[in-house]
C-alpha cells in the first residue's frame, strides 16, 4: 500500500513537473497569441546577421496574427545594462504608451542632455522625460535611430511614407508601421525559401 501511494505521488509530481516546463517554455507566445489586442514584449528572436537569438522588443499584431520584432537589442556595453535587461525595461514602456494611447508617434530629441527616443501623441509634440522609451548612447544620432527602427519595421525595404519630419524633429507612425511591417514568421518563412 505504501509503494503505491509513493507510486502515484511519484506519478503526480512528474506530470506537475512536465506542465509547468511545457508552459514555463512558451509562456509569451501562448498568451499573445490569444488576444485581440496589440500586446509588447520581450522575446528572443533570431537575428540574421549575427546568426544568434537576440532579445528583442517585439509586438503582437491580432490583425496579423502574428509578431513585430521592434528592436533588436544587442549593444552589451550600455551603462551597466545587458540586451536582455534593456528589453525588458523598454518593451513594457511601449504597452504603456500604446495602453494610454500615447504611442502613435516614435520621434528623437534630448531629455537631460542625453538623445532619447519618446513615444508622442501628435506630430509635432517633443520628447520629455515622461514620453521616453529608452536613453541612446551619447554619439548616437536620434535621426539615425528613427530612421533604422522605420527600416527595420518595414522589413528593411525601401523608402516608405510613413516617415515625416517637422522642422529637424522624425516622426514615425507606429500605427501605420504595426500594420505594414512584416511579421517574424513573414520573415521567417522568406529566409527558409532563400
Amino acid at each position: 500500500m505504501k509503494k503505491i501511494k509513493f507510486l502515484s505521488f511519484s506519478v503526480l509530481c512528474f506530470i506537475a513537473i512536465a506542465i509547468t516546463l511545457i508552459l514555463g517554455i512558451t509562456p509569451s507566445f501562448s498568451q499573445s497569441n490569444s488576444s485581440e489586442r496589440v500586446q509588447f514584449f520581450c522575446r528572443k528572436t533570431f537575428d540574421k546577421a549575427s546568426q544568434e537569438n537576440l532579445p528583442s522588443t517585439v509586438a503582437w499584431i491580432p490583425e496579423k496574427r502574428g509578431h513585430i520584432r521592434i528592436i533588436v537589442w544587442k549593444s552589451e556595453a550600455w551603462l551597466g545594462w545587458t540586451p536582455q535587461q534593456r528589453c525588458e525595461a523598454v518593451s513594457p514602456k511601449f504597452q504603456k504608451f500604446y495602453d494610454n494611447g500615447q504611442l502613435n508617434y516614435l520621434t528623437n530629441g534630448k531629455v537631460k542632455g542625453y538623445p532619447v527616443i519618446c513615444a508622442v501623441d501628435t506630430e509635432g509634440d517633443k520628447c520629455s522625460k515622461d514620453h521616453q522609451l529608452f536613453q541612446l548612447k551619447n554619439q548616437r544620432d536620434g535621426e539615425l535611430v528613427i530612421y533604422r527602427l522605420t527600416n527595420l519595421l518595414e522589413g528593411g525595404g525601401g523608402d516608405f511614407p510613413l516617415y515625416q519630419s517637422s522642422g529637424q524633429q522624425r516622426y514615425v507612425s507606429i500605427p501605420k508601421l504595426l500594420v505594414n511591417a512584416p511579421t517574424i514568421e513573414e520573415e521567417n518563412q522568406l529566409n527558409n525559401k532563400n
